[in-house]
């Protein structure tokens, strides 16, 4: 958790200070009060008790840039990412200014120098300074575009005992970042283990939930889109607690012929309408119409339709498919364009733009590659990804399990790793990656989380 400092952490942030003399020189406890005071000062805090793990120090200048003053992690936390998690965070603030740049000194002879250097800060000058010479860091902040902050939903599985280790995992790693305030799940087909232990997560974190229709399950042939329809129907009516709620959709697949897709968004959007007749009167606030189709047209005849309904909120499900039972989301160039022109043409209708499956961080690249940022996304992919052997990169997944060639596999992880400057709790012994699925599950969370936060600074 990150938040700006109070009085209440003034003596927990000056003994962190005080670990790192050597680094940061003798930092008064006047100088860190005064920042509390005038909210110059943010934390990062365990969510269990609010206990400082660490602070920066920083202020908005006069000169339209942004100086951090200082930044320290405690010596016990040190290498889980908290750093960045502040100087991202330092960022936020420098945004709502609509300030564009970064800056900082540090002692050339220290290694945090290489952190700024990955962190994006450019080397401008070296200066003297009172005992040694300090090199000077800039990084430059372009502003962010109106629809370049996309909120990133986690897709969670239908059992709750996994779901319970995931997040206490993810607690107890000091991450002050919290992937379970969006949580999105498909209650059909869950557990009533599973869908009390999300409801309770959403009140104890003032989370947003959102209730996935189960068209996946549609398309895998493990229920009718007619049963479906009468299922989710008396769920949600039974069950108010919810944020979002995904309509019921028919799910085309790349085998399908044109006039099986044809049938299918006619059904779709059909069946959306008479749903959302069949639900109490605000419903139709809280409902998202999900986008099908192979061609523009089709694009098009979904969302001015969800439009006509008096919908807001509508989702992108028409990705092509492949794996068994064309059960896996491809991002092909020709479903990239399907969702570029549903981005335009949503955004033009005012609505917000949510997309499915987004398999892995670099599904996120192609799509920015394309300027394509939607409103927001969820993702099982890191779940998925870490079950089935493979450990996310910001560019790339790449297998560690089930592989002949483990070690040269390990040794490109840990080379992409360093590139992107990660690291976190749980990949700090590359053979945990190897030998632990829950290693890799985690993992994969942070980078995804990483990945969203980079698109957010880059618009």
């Amino acid at each position: 958790m990150v938040n700006l400092a109070d009085g209440q952490d003034l003596a927990a942030a000056k003994a962190i200070a005080d670990c790192y003399k050597n680094e940061l020189g003798f930092v008064r406890r006047a100088t860190l009060e005064k920042a509390i005071s005038q909210g110059r000062m943010i934390v990062a805090r365990k969510r269990e008790d609010r206990s400082i793990l660490g602070f920066v120090h920083f202020c908005c200048t006069r000169q339209g840039h942004v100086s951090i003053y200082e930044i320290a992690v405690h010596p016990n936390w040190r290498g889980r990412g908290l750093g960045r998690i502040l100087v991202d965070a330092v960022t936020n603030e420098a945004r709502k200014e609509k300030i564009e740049a970064l800056r900082l000194k540090c002692p050339v002879d220290l290694p945090a120098n290489g952190f700024y250097a990955r962190l994006g800060f450019v080397r401008t000058m070296v200066e003297d300074g009172k005992h040694r010479a300090l090199a000077v860091w800039e990084k430059r902040l372009p502003l962010l575009k109106e629809h370049g902050r996309p909120c990133f939903f986690v897709s969670l599985t239908s059992e709750a005992p996994k779901i319970r280790r995931v997040v206490r995992l993810w607690d107890a790693s000091g991450d002050p970042r919290d992937p379970f305030r969006h949580m999105v799940f498909t209650p059909l087909f869950s557990t009533n283990a599973a869908a009390k232990l999300i409801c309770r997560l959403k009140e104890e974190r003032d989370g947003v939930v959102m209730f996935d229709s189960g068209g996946y399950h549609v398309q895998m042939g493990k229920t009718s889109y007619e049963e479906l329809f009468d299922r989710l129907l008396r769920f949600y009516r039974e069950n108010d607690w919810a944020d979002w709620y995904v309509l019921p959709d028919h799910v085309p697949r790349s085998a399908d012929s044109d006039q099986e897709v044809e049938f299918k968004v006619r059904e779709t959007i059909g069946f959306a309408r008479l749903f959302v007749r069949m639900m109490p009167g605000k419903f139709v606030e809280k409902a998202i119409g999900v986008i099908h189709g192979r061609t523009e047209e089709q694009i098009h005849r979904c969302i001015s339709e969800y439009t006509r309904m008096g919908i807001g909120y509508v989702a992108f499900g028409s990705f092509g498919t492949s794996g068994p039972g064309g059960s896996v989301n491809m991002v092909s160039q020709k479903s990239l364009g399907l969702l570029g022109m549903a981005q335009g043409v949503a955004h033009e209708y005012g609505l917000r733009l949510h997309v499915f499956g987004i398999g892995s961080p670099n599904y996120l690249t192609r799509l920015a590659e394309a300027n394509i940022v939607p409103d927001s996304f969820d993702s099982a992919g890191w779940w998925k990804g870490g079950g089935f052997g493979y450990v996310f990169t910001s560019t790339r997944s790449l297998r560690v399990c089930y592989t002949r060639r483990i070690n040269s596999t390990l040794s490109r992880v840990a080379n992409c790793l360093a590139a992107d400057g990660h690291s976190c709790q749980f990949c700090r012994e590359l053979f945990w990656l190897r030998d632990s699925r829950l290693h890799r599950v985690m993992h994969n969370l942070v980078v995804t989380m990483e990945c969203v936060e980079k698109l957010q600074r880059e618009g």
